[in-house]
């Protein structure tokens, strides 16, 4: 067998192997932040479940939210992993070519994603309850932020709203922190492991969990339509997202009757998959497990609320129609050849 026969033979078996599921050498760019919540591509990475269905993924990590729906506007990335704010819808509203494909992380009853953090002084006075707060100061990372709609969203709950608190944007979540600690603030919206850190160095009490007021999509997977116009591409890439899901959720998500993670085989490795990528010991990302849908589902009803909310408190420059903004379809084909 010739040289040139023996390369051809072995790029079809190549190809073979993976199903055939073969595509250009072009790069599929994901633009995401090295959290916790990205754990499902981190998973399907590492488990190799990008290169079996041909795709050739490039992470590119970002600080904060924003600038990934800018890297998009300017072909920088091809998918965006992140939360849902004010300025991602607004940036689709503005002509941003992208649509909302799937569930990157949901606040979900029993898991312990994000709170609401008081000072240790506000404790000591009393502050236990929502209601406490009237009068306060809270920090969040931006207006418009994921941690803004969830606060505004759980005040109205509990029959207020954000006229009866003072609300502090600081930027990043080590911030937030910080002016909890020296005094700037009574109280803190942050992500985990930021919550727990903050009790242990006894700068504060969590007296909420989101989880546990809201069931909302707080992070979605979004793709730009350069990437859809390939739609075999993108539903490849998708079902390998899919794949990472369930190893994900198999593995750390599931609980006994007492809300303890299960540890099934998978834990240990997967919590090292996404300790590789964070930066944090596997001890640490234990306390940041978010949940995320088995199938990478959206949940696609939520969208209209969040936009619907953002537009009745003026953070929304344009309207917005939320079906303009969504591909359930390329999911649910995605979901279909993945199988059961």
């Amino acid at each position: 067998m010739g040289k040139r026969t023996a390369c051809w033979v072995s790029l079809v078996l190549g190809l073979s192997l993976m199903g055939g599921k073969a595509f250009s050498g072009d790069k599929v760019k994901v633009g995401l932040l090295p959290l916790v919540s990205s754990a499902p591509i981190f998973v399907a990475v590492e488990e190799g479940f990008f290169r079996e269905e041909g795709v050739n993924v490039e992470l590119k990590f970002f600080q904060a939210a924003q600038p990934i729906a800018t890297a998009m506007a300017a072909g920088e990335v091809d998918v965006g992993a992140t939360g849902l704010t004010a300025g991602l819808y607004n940036a689709l509203a503005s002509g941003l070519d992208a649509k909302i494909v799937a569930d990157k992380g949901r606040e979900w009853p029993g898991y312990k994603l994000s709170g609401i953090v008081v000072s240790t002084r506000e404790w000591e006075r009393g502050v236990r309850s929502i209601e406490d707060l009237s009068g306060r100061r809270i920090g969040v990372t931006q207006i418009g932020s994921t941690f803004h709609y969830m606060l505004g969203n759980i005040l109205e709950r509990h029959s207020m709203d954000l006229s009866q608190v003072k609300l502090v944007p600081l930027g990043g979540l080590k911030s937030l922190v910080e002016a909890l600690s020296g005094g700037q603030l009574e109280a803190i919206f942050v992500a985990q492991p930021f919550c727990t850190q903050a009790e242990s160095a006894g700068v504060g009490k969590v007296i909420l969990w989101a989880g546990e007021e809201l069931k909302y999509q707080i992070a979605a997977i979004f793709m730009s339509g350069g990437l859809l116009k390939k739609r075999d591409m993108a539903k490849a890439f998708l079902r390998a997202y899919i794949r990472g899901c369930r190893v994900y959720y198999d593995g750390c998500l599931v609980r006994d009757s007492n809300g303890r993670p299960l540890k099934a085989e998978a834990f240990s490795r997967v919590l090292g998959q996404i300790a590789k990528y964070t930066g944090l010991s596997p001890e640490q990302v234990v306390l940041d497990l978010s949940y995320n849908d088995r199938d990478g589902e959206l949940m696609w009803d939520d969208i209209p609320r969040q936009i619907n909310w953002y537009r009745a408190h003026g953070m929304l420059t344009k309207d917005l129609n939320p079906q303009s903004i969504l591909d359930r379809s390329l999911w649910e084909e995605a979901k279909k050849e993945v199988g059961p």
